[in-house]
């Protein structure tokens, strides 16, 4: 290293390889403060002298005797400022006076961070400690009741009281050496101090060593986030496969949002939505909100099948205004057929071993029936429109709409069904173009049919309580399944392959909407979730026990109104992450990554990093 010396500055230590010309543009270009800042920086720092350290050791001894043990600049620090703020003078304060005449008596000044948050800490154990014990001589000696009072709350409890002592003193030195703002500090102190008699299980040095950074974890974005994460992991029934559902999560509906609970599919995730839904946590009903817009998006998508009501009527009359004029030019200028086509198909139909059925023999007898009626005797043939007369009553055989005996004549609809080609080409002969018109009239009729079909379904499976917010129907899940099994064969028939896969989704989204109240599946308490975040801010700052212990939870009360408005804004990510599967995921996997060592193990590694390994040791011998 090279090492050159600025008058004014200090010593500046620069790498070997810098050209002299490299160091003189530096130091030329470099504002004489940021100069100083880094020959500061550079300056090795002494190592403690035995009367450096010593004299650290007995500074708060001493600040503690000439200052009441803290009380008395409590009183006189306030007049001071007053002072200074009426006449604009700057006379030090009690408290700076004091430091400011240890100083000049020869007492070191703490210096590093470390050294300054051990200096809060003793100056407290030292004040309060010694306090506690001046009061409790004072006590019997005092006459005046405000002054007994007074003596008898400073004598009370002198450990408990020394302990909050150090616990809010080391928490507000960390929290200002860490430059946080000083409401934090104020609220990390407080805090602190509050908490610090409840700890059953650690000492109040790693107490208070440890209570900082988790004070302010709630406070932030990245602590609610874990917080709330840490709790949907422990109600789901199996989290890695939650997180695994949650991530893939996606709508096979347009316009459904699929709901944490329908993703996870985890019974304990499910189970948390409903307790999650009351108003205690969800108080602006964003679940009803989504519930009501998924119940709307599934009726769009059932309809964009089916149609609204009133649309079949529209369609008839569109399907009309196109095919007329084909069927009106093809029949134009028809010229009779012969029927004889039609006569050999269903003498092969009826010469057939595999046909011959009763109801295919009175199938047969019945077109041939209706060809009798119409068939010019002389000379074998038959007008194209009363053919296409006939071919109507057919399909209405087919489909079942005759009366009486007549109405089996549907069994037979396949053997009917192998006579419409044949009349359609007998037709096709004496009226050119009618088989375009078919083939349009089919076009439009396979769209109404499935919209005939599927608002049969619609008039049976909506609910009676409809949409809060649309006023639509709702459509009712059971009763949905019932009617599509009901009528698999005609959806079969009647519902293209792409248009059965959206009747599906729409089937099982509503399914999946439905696991909050799956069987199997417990909701848990209210007050599980409040217990679990305020677990989380408080049992994991001082003890696990600390939030299961009606006591000690007692005791701990007043420091609840920090915590209010991070609870409230954990609440808010727990309703967030059960809208939003993503989310959710998210949260979990980050409080999975996060979580941290057992208390102990993390305050002590904490402890031994401030230097005081040698007390931890001590407190545990």
């Amino acid at each position: 290293m090279k090492k050159i010396t600025i008058e004014g500055i200090g010593e500046l230590s620069f790498p070997t390889t810098a050209t002299d010309e490299q160091i003189a543009a530096f130091v030329n270009s470099t504002p004489p403060a940021q100069l100083q800042q880094i020959a500061a920086s550079q300056t090795p720092a002494p190592a403690p002298s035995m009367g450096r350290t010593a004299g650290l050791a007995v500074r708060p001894m001493a600040q503690a005797a000439l200052t009441g043990g803290g009380l008395l600049p409590l009183a006189v620090d306030p007049l001071v400022n007053l002072f200074n703020l009426a006449t604009g003078s700057r006379a030090p304060t009690m408290t700076q006076a004091v430091g400011q005449t240890l100083t000049r008596a020869g007492f070191p000044e703490p210096a590093t961070a470390q050294e300054r948050v051990v200096q809060d800490v003793a100056g407290a154990g030292y004040g309060v400690g010694g306090l506690a014990n001046l009061a409790a001589r004072a006590a019997p000696m005092v006459t005046s009741p405000v002054a007994q009072g007074f003596t008898q709350m400073l004598a009370t409890n002198p450990r408990a009281q020394s302990s909050a002592a150090l616990a809010a003193t080391a928490a507000g030195g960390a929290l200002r050496e860490g430059e946080f703002s000083p409401g934090v500090q104020l609220a990390g102190a407080l805090g602190a101090g509050m908490i610090a008699p409840g700890g059953p299980t650690l000492s109040s040095t790693q107490r208070a060593l440890a209570a900082p950074s988790a004070l302010i974890q709630p406070l932030s974005a990245e602590g609610r986030q874990i917080i709330a994460g840490n709790v949907l992991r422990s109600v789901a029934t199996n989290p890695e496969r939650a997180i695994t559902n949650l991530q893939s999560a996606q709508s096979t509906v347009p316009g459904v949002r699929v709901t944490t609970a329908a993703a996870a599919r985890d019974p304990g995730l499910a189970g948390a939505e409903t307790t999650l839904r009351s108003a205690l946590f969800d108080p602006t009903n964003q679940f009803g909100n989504v519930l009501s817009a998924n119940q709307q998006a599934l009726l769009d998508s059932f309809r964009r099948l089916s149609g609204r009501p009133g649309s079949i009527e529209a369609a008839e009359a569109k399907r009309s205004s196109v095919t007329a004029p084909l069927r009106e030019s093809a029949f134009a200028n028809a010229q009779p057929v012969s029927a004889a086509p039609i006569a050999a198909a269903i003498e092969g139909i009826t010469s057939n071993p595999a046909t011959q059925r009763q109801t295919v023999d009175q199938a047969m007898k019945y077109v041939t029936d209706l060809l009798a009626r119409r068939v010019d005797p002389e000379t074998g043939t038959i007008n194209p429109m009363a053919l296409y007369s006939v071919r109507k009553d057919i399909t209405d055989a087919m489909a079942g709409k005759l009366s009486g005996d007549l109405a089996n004549l549907r069994l037979a609809r396949g053997q009917l069904a192998d006579l419409l080609p044949v009349i359609d080409s007998t037709i096709e002969a004496g009226a050119p173009g009618f088989n375009r018109y078919m083939q349009q009239f089919a076009k439009s009729s396979s769209a109404i049919d499935q919209m005939r079909l599927l608002q049969g379904i619609e008039s049976r499976v909506t609910s009676g309580q409809p949409n809060l917010m649309t006023g639509e129907p709702v459509l009712a899940a059971s009763a949905l399944r019932r009617q599509v099994a009901a009528k698999s064969e005609e959806i079969g028939q009647q519902l293209s392959p792409a248009a059965q896969r959206r009747l599906d989704n729409i089937i099982n989204e509503i399914n999946r909407g439905q696991a909050a109240t799956a069987p199997g599946v417990r909701a848990p308490g209210s007050n599980t979730f409040q217990n679990l975040t305020m677990g989380n801010l408080i049992g994991r700052v001082f003890s696990e026990s600390l939030a299961d212990n009606t006591t000690l939870r007692t005791m701990t009360r007043p420091l609840d109104f920090l915590y209010k408005l991070p609870n409230q804004q954990v609440q808010e990510l727990l309703v967030q992450a059960m809208l939003d599967p993503k989310l959710a995921a998210q949260m979990m996997s980050k409080a999975n990554m996060m979580k941290v060592e057992p208390m102990a193990k993390s305050l002590r590694r904490k402890a031994e990093e401030l230097g005081f390994g040698a007390a931890i040791g001590a407190a545990q011998e």
